[in-house]
């Protein structure tokens, strides 16, 4: 017995790591070899400015310039989704009120699907809960507005700091810049 254990053990720490996120590029215009670039974030939090931060420390350390009055500009956007699991409704019995004068009921006395008196309650999860990161870049020419590059990155959070997951999905992000990529995997550390 002790042997099967460790083999399961064995097997389980030699399977490949899954990936938690999902990350697409497009490249809608033509994205110069070296650019300055301003970057910007869709509010002015701590967190967000801390991740504006790190992305300028990130673009410089790829050789770009930064600069306010740059002709790029580069806007980092992020999203955070939390929902908890959906159940089936109850649904042992019902009484209705057909009219005034007729009433009707109805019970479920055995079912292997549905609340029953005989079978007792099920209990069911219809979707599963969601717990996401989503952060979207998009770099725009200043003066046309027209788009040059964006991109756009999925990642789970499993409960654990978004704003910390937001910040390295950007750098993710910040990898690709210029590039077309299409739903490729992705792991953070």
């Amino acid at each position: 017995m002790k042997r099967i254990l460790a083999i399961m053990a064995l097997t389980l720490f030699a399977m490949p790591a899954t990936a938690d996120g999902l990350l697409s590029g497009y490249a809608c215009g033509q994205m110069p070899g070296s650019y300055t670039v301003d970057v910007e974030v869709v509010d002015d939090s701590p967190r967000m400015l801390q991740i504006r931060d790190t992305a300028i420390n990130a673009l410089e350390r790829k050789r770009a310039e930064i600069s306010g009055s740059a002709e790029l500009v580069l806007v980092i956007d992020t999203r955070f989704l939390r929902e908890g699991v959906t159940r089936k409704q109850r649904d042992l019995g019902s009484v209705t009120d057909g009219s005034s004068e007729q009433i009707r009921a109805r019970m479920n006395l055995w079912s292997n699907r549905e609340d029953s008196l005989i079978g007792g309650r099920r209990d069911g999860i219809v979707e599963g809960g969601l717990d996401e990161v989503h952060v979207d870049i998009t770099i725009n020419d200043r003066s046309s507005g027209k788009c040059v590059w964006r991109g756009e990155a999925i990642h789970g959070s499993a409960g654990e700091d978004q704003w910390a997951i937001a910040e390295k999905t950007v750098l993710k992000l910040l990898n690709v810049v210029g590039k077309d990529v299409r739903d490729r995997n992705f792991e953070i550390d």
